[in-house]
């Protein structure tokens, strides 16, 4: 081999080696961006997964605090209505007692019976109070609550007074026949004086009866537009929650 021949040799040889290099080193270097992009995507996809599981999550918390928030006014709204409609019984229950004509439906003779009306007009108003300091708790309606109160002074005013005081006057009238019951009958004079005094006492409950039909009556007269405006405003009231 000739130091010409040689020389052509080594040089095609470095040109052929350059152009492997230069191929190798585009290959590596491509091959190191691609895996860098491939790095780059898997960290972007990670960090797309973590805020997109951090957002579930969170608005799972969100979604989870705004159902009880929903439960708690669905609950409130319930017993709001159940507060107005228990309020409404017994209010009904004890305007109801008072102008029914329930003292005549005892056996106005039996001081027993008398006296368990009267107690029942008591245990009636406490449950009426009970009721209103529920309702004070639950709704917050001024309307509403001066409706209420209305009513209840007017009847407690115009209504209330009337039974208690026409069962005790209907006692002290058993309690006068009861006296005239001892009267002897062992002369004419005697068995007159009874006669009369017991056609007295009958005039005297007559009266007793009449005075009482007549407050009452009128009592109910002076209360009667307190109660229509109330059951108006809260028929009203309840449709609204019922609609919320």
């Amino acid at each position: 081999m000739t130091p010409g021949t040689f020389e052509i040799i080594f040089k095609i040889t470095m040109i052929l080696l350059g152009f492997y290099l230069a191929f190798f080193k585009s290959y590596f270097q491509e091959k190191g961006k691609n895996l860098a992009t491939n790095e780059d995507i898997e960290e972007l996809t990670n960090k797309v997964e973590s805020v997109k599981q951090n957002f579930i999550e969170k608005n799972a918390n969100i979604k989870a605090k705004l159902d009880l928030l929903t439960n708690l006014q669905i609950n409130h709204k319930n017993d709001e209505r159940k507060t107005i409609i228990d309020f409404h019984r017994v209010i009904r229950k004890w305007i109801g007692l008072l102008t029914e004509s329930s003292p005549t439906l005892i056996d106005d003779y039996d001081d027993e019976e008398i006296q368990n009306k009267i107690h029942q007009y008591e245990l009636t108003y406490k449950e009426v109070l009970g009721a209103e300091a529920m309702l004070e708790l639950f709704v917050n309606d001024e309307k509403l609550t001066k409706l209420v109160y209305d009513l209840k002074i007017n009847t407690l005013k115009h209504l209330v007074p009337h039974p208690s005081k026409f069962l005790l006057s209907i006692k002290y009238n058993n309690y006068e026949f009861k006296l005239l019951e001892k009267t002897p009958m062992d002369s004419a004079e005697n068995i007159e004086k009874k006669s009369k005094k017991h056609k007295e006492l009958l005039k005297k409950r007559e009266l007793i009866f009449k005075d009482y039909t007549s407050k009452m009556t009128k009592g109910y007269k002076e209360i009667i537009e307190f109660e229509k405006k109330y059951k108006y405003y809260i028929r009203e009231y309840i449709s609204k929650i019922s609609t919320e």
